[in-house]
């Protein structure tokens, strides 16, 4: 039984884009993750729920090593990309985040031009020649973020200028013109209003196609709708993580069940 357990969980390493083995954070005194081991799939939309304080913004971090700008955080385990252990001190955290974007809760585009915005972190890791190339890759970026028609008109505009739902939409352009190949959102549609947040989520649906998704969200809801995977934490623990639909109507374990049914969280 036990040989055909590690068979299974050598298949899924296969598939898995990013593994986590034993990961434990640590904010000062406080065990704020404790012992986390997940495969997360490529190009699929894996949602991370359970309720305030549970640890899935801080698993979300350590992701892309965000946590090591927290001075009281200590990270222990092990992440790999793509096999690459992200913590080994060979890795430089800057090229990292270039591999691995981030879109945060509220919408927070550079107080620079549209333009600018999306053509800062191609610029920064030098990745083009020429005036051209950086026209491209933003045109690119804006198409993908589904931002293009409504922004080609007005590029050398400020960012900030833009409404609520297209400063988010500037932002994921932004976080995709580096061409990562993870991109991280933590809470991405929670200060937007639901017809931008219907937006951000059909584009999150599309985006997988390109990346390998992970979304904290504080919605079932939006879980449900936009994801193929769920993990569920409460106090600190990955308490199950699977399929979406069976998460939500078949859960496994009863804390689960009691978030999921509202009696906890």
């Amino acid at each position: 039984m036990n040989d055909m357990r590690i068979v299974e969980r050598d298949v899924n390493t296969q598939k898995a884009k990013i593994t986590a083995r034993g990961v434990q954070v640590h904010y000062g005194t406080t065990h704020a993750l404790k012992d986390v081991n997940v495969d997360i799939l490529a190009n699929t939309v894996t949602a991370f729920i359970g309720p305030s304080g549970c640890g899935k913004s801080t698993f979300l971090r350590c992701l892309n090593r965000m946590n090591d700008t927290v001075a009281s955080a200590r990270v222990s385990g092990e992440i790999l990309i793509d096999g690459e252990n992200i913590y080994d001190k060979r890795v430089d955290p800057v090229q990292l985040r270039a591999k691995v974007g981030m879109v945060f809760q509220k919408p927070n585009p550079f107080p620079k031009s549209i333009y600018d915005n999306v053509a800062y972190g191609p610029k920064i890791h030098g990745m083009t020649r020429n005036k051209a190339e950086l026209d491209e890759i933003v045109e690119k970026a804006l198409r993908k973020a589904a931002l293009w028609n409504e922004a080609k008109d007005r590029l050398n505009s400020p960012g900030t200028g833009l409404s609520g739902g297209q400063q988010q939409r500037l932002c994921i352009a932004r976080a995709i013109a580096t061409a990562p190949e993870v991109l991280l959102m933590d809470e991405p549609c929670s200060a937007l209003d639901p017809i931008a947040t219907a937006q951000v989520e059909e584009l999150i649906d599309e985006l997988r196609a390109s990346f390998s998704v992970v979304i904290v969200t504080h919605s079932m809801q939006q879980a449900a709708r936009v994801s193929q995977r769920t993990a569920f934490f409460h106090l600190g623990n990955l308490v199950e993580y699977g399929e979406t639909g069976t998460i939500f109507t078949n859960p496994s374990d009863p804390r689960t069940e009691s978030y999921i049914s509202g009696r906890i969280g």
